[in-house]
């Protein structure tokens, strides 16, 4: 029964290890592309949503037992929270990328569709037609989020030409995305320590979770 218990422990821990590393490897990775990276707001929300998700759910299943029925409900309140929470309208994230590169990356892109722009910090305004496109960004991780307010209708176009633009922009590897493809790397390790350590408990738990 200690055995059973200490693999139960065992698995909660390398799951919740395993998914952080994997959040951390996926960040290095977009931040040491030749190019900077354009995700849509909703998929970086979800990518976030499934690297915390294990804190929450793993000491619920701890309570009730880790138990099919059990898992797949928590799975579906993950997907409903991702649904409900994630970011609405037209919003996107650009990584690898200076504030200050991407707003006029931006603001020439807009242009290049036609558009009189009207650039202020933080937000690049389109008078002819009331909208605006707000920007923010993460300097550490050289990140930059992008929000449409307004004129939805370019959204999809918008995309489009951000899309290229960033394809056609050469970008260096931060010190900062190194860090995270190694402390990622190093984390992966870990769970692979301690699933290994409790392989024959982790069977039984696994062959439980059957019908």
């Amino acid at each position: 029964m200690l055995g059973f218990a200490n693999a139960i422990a065992g698995v909660h821990l390398a799951t919740i290890v395993a998914t952080v590393a994997v959040y951390f490897l996926i960040l290095g990775l977009l931040n040491s592309r030749r190019h900077p990276q354009l995700l849509r707001a909703r998929w970086d929300f979800t990518l976030l949503l499934a690297a915390v998700s294990p804190l929450f759910i793993l000491p619920v299943l701890a309570r009730v037992g880790v138990t099919l029925p059990a898992v797949l409900v928590a799975v579906g309140a993950v997907i409903s929270a991702a649904r409900l929470l994630a970011p609405r309208g037209p919003a996107w994230v650009i990584y690898n990328m200076p504030l200050a590169e991407a707003t006029d990356a931006v603001g020439r892109v807009l242009e290049a569709m036609g558009l009189k722009v009207r650039r202020h910090p933080g937000r690049l305004e389109l008078p002819e037609l009331g909208a605006a496109v707000e920007i923010g960004g993460f300097p550490m991780l050289r990140n930059v989020s992008l929000r449409l307010r307004g004129g939805e209708k370019l959204a999809d176009e918008l995309e489009t030409r951000l899309a290229a633009a960033m394809e056609a922009t050469s970008a260096e590897t931060s010190p900062m995305a190194v860090s995270l493809l190694l402390v990622a790397t190093a984390m992966l390790v870990i769970p692979a320590t301690l699933m290994a350590h409790h392989a024959v408990e982790i069977v039984r738990v696994l062959t439980d979770l059957l019908p």
